[in-house]
């Protein structure tokens, strides 16, 4: 299987979450197989105050983290998710599209939380692979995956966004 990564990068609130929805909703109108976890926020007064993991192949999802307010560091998160999230992510391969939202700090620094992510990106059974990574850890992702691909979400038109549609091949 030919797969190739694709890099999601933005700063917080740029839309990465929102490009990686519309990539997932758009591969299964056209009936894909799509596996991964997406991270989506519930907001009050336009602030995060809640994260939840959403696993894609099943629609489950469940509490990842609650906002500290102001306080350092600013997430504390639920080790349960996290190992049900690398379950998730650890069979999602193979597959056609593959998400991880996001691997971040936790992973490229402190080698926790999506480590199943890492391994499933690496592993190349998929034909594309979407993975958030903030703007700061960008170049890891470059040094670890060098062929990825990467898109700025701030230079996106996210009424745009990339389909199977706009000439992806499986």
């Amino acid at each position: 299987m030919k797969s190739s990564i694709v890099l999601i990068t933005g700063p917080r609130g740029a839309g990465k979450t929102t490009l990686c929805q519309r990539v997932v909703e758009n591969a299964c109108q056209r009936g894909w197989q799509v596996t991964g976890i997406l991270t989506l926020g519930q907001f009050v007064n336009g602030d995060t105050v809640l994260l939840r993991a959403h696993d894609i192949r099943t629609g489950e999802s469940r509490v990842l983290a609650h906002r500290r307010m102001n306080r350092t560091p600013r997430w504390n998160f639920v080790q349960e998710t996290f190992e049900w999230g690398n379950t998730v992510l650890a069979s999602a391969v193979p597959t056609e599209l593959f998400v991880v939202d996001e691997l971040g700090p936790l992973e490229w620094v402190e080698g926790r939380g999506w480590t199943a992510g890492l391994t499933a990106v690496d592993s190349g059974q998929y034909c594309y692979a979407f993975v958030v990574v903030r703007p700061e850890l960008v170049e890891r992702a470059r040094a670890r995956w060098p062929h990825a691909k990467l898109i700025d979400v701030t230079r996106l038109r996210l009424d745009r966004a990339p389909s199977p549609a706009s000439g992806w091949r499986r």
